[in-house]
């Protein structure tokens, strides 16, 4: 019954990725036509882009699920490393984020996010005997600042939020001391506020923020339209294909503001439709966190869940002014082709994850408190 259970959580972590896949590229075609016909004259033209890294993704999917997890935790920190050299390439080649390949793009911040959890995971199962001491956290430490640093270069501050707080869990979960986590989170604080106080541009956002009304034609307008947005959508939404502050109104709507636009086209419904789905994907990845005596396997399924959990709540705090505008994509919705293809791989490695932790028969566990997966 338990091995029972156990598949029917794997299946279900794979319909869940499937929904947002679908609804993913459904809305990103409905959101991205204005900006396709403007473009090029063809309104398919973001999806069609979409769709080539789509099928990139679920090749890779193919290629992670053919690996055996142990693989990931051997060159964790390799791709880690990896990620880590390919971050500043964008500013040495004359762009500010992107490394162009030819018609598409690439970038690095995307693919640092998950190889940081990968490192971590790896880094904290290896050190659990003395993760009590301050000093064990040096390390993970000095490697999250390195990256904030380059992140600033790039004035990628949204990256680094995701990040932080990614951090912050698996630091929690490795079993850190309280006030060790305390001391991090103040740090974290203060870099916050320094980020901010950096670029004049982030104290607008921040001022623009408590005050939207006060610029209502310039950095106030993408939070008004949004809000617009949200609240025209009512209870079941204009229709699909029917929302029309993506006409031009909202700003980036196919990117970081992707959210308002399922919310004035399919309502509260739809809205919270995709929040279910997201709350089911990240506590299926706690779940599995639960199930495993694999260390490494349990911290990086928690960290999968905090990176996609994360990465949702900020980008639909934007949309609904519950904090300052900042460019955060929404996990399968938003288009990018590295964000993506980011997430689908990140995806696979959870489905990789879940069908070795939940097909295992003589692991005696208690029952999965996180959900009911009956």
């Amino acid at each position: 019954m338990l091995l029972k259970t156990r598949f029917s959580l794997y299946l279900k972590i794979l319909l869940t990725g499937a929904a947002l896949v679908l609804l993913g590229s459904i809305f990103l075609f409905s959101s991205s036509s204005i900006y396709g016909i403007s473009r090029t004259g063809n309104p398919a033209y973001y999806f069609i882009k979409h769709l080539v890294w789509l099928l990139l993704g679920l090749l890779g999917i193919l290629l992670i699920n053919r690996k055996d997890v142990q693989f990931f935790e051997k060159y964790s920190f390799y791709v880690f490393l990896f990620s880590l050299i390919l971050l500043p390439l964008p500013k040495f080649l004359g762009d500010l984020r992107w490394i162009r390949l030819g018609p598409l793009s690439f970038q690095p911040s995307e693919l640092v996010k998950f190889t940081f959890i990968l490192y971590m995971a790896s880094y904290f199962k290896r050190k659990q005997s003395v993760i009590k001491n301050f000093s064990t956290l040096i390390v993970p430490l000095g490697f999250f600042l390195l990256i904030t640093g380059i992140l600033q270069i790039q004035k990628d501050i949204g990256t680094f939020f995701i990040v932080f707080f990614t951090f912050l869990l698996m630091v929690f979960l490795a079993g850190a001391k309280i006030k060790h986590i305390l001391i991090i989170m103040l740090l974290g604080l203060i870099l916050i506020g320094g980020l901010v106080i950096m670029f004049p541009y982030r104290i607008q956002r921040v001022k623009t923020f408590f005050n939207p009304s006060s610029d209502t034609q310039g950095s106030g307008y993408q939070t008004i339209q949004s809000l617009i947005a949200i609240g025209s959508g009512g209870i079941t939404g204009k229709g699909l294909g029917s929302g029309e502050r993506k006409l031009k109104f909202l700003p980036e709507a196919h990117k970081d503001y992707i959210y308002a636009v399922v919310g004035e086209e399919m309502g509260f419904l739809g809205t919270s439709f995709i929040l279910v789905l997201f709350i089911f994907l990240v506590f299926s990845c706690f779940a599995i966190s639960n199930i495993t005596s694999d260390t490494y396997l349990k911290f990086l399924s928690a960290g999968i869940g905090g990176l996609f959990g994360f990465q949702f709540l900020l980008h639909a705090y934007v949309v609904l002014k519950i904090v300052p505008a900042k460019g955060t994509t929404l996990p399968f919705f938003s288009v990018g082709g590295s964000s993506l293809l980011i997430n689908l791989l990140t995806l696979g490695l959870l489905l990789n994850i879940a069908r070795k932790v939940c097909t295992e028969e003589n692991r005696e566990k208690p029952d999965i408190p996180y959900l009911s997966i009956h």
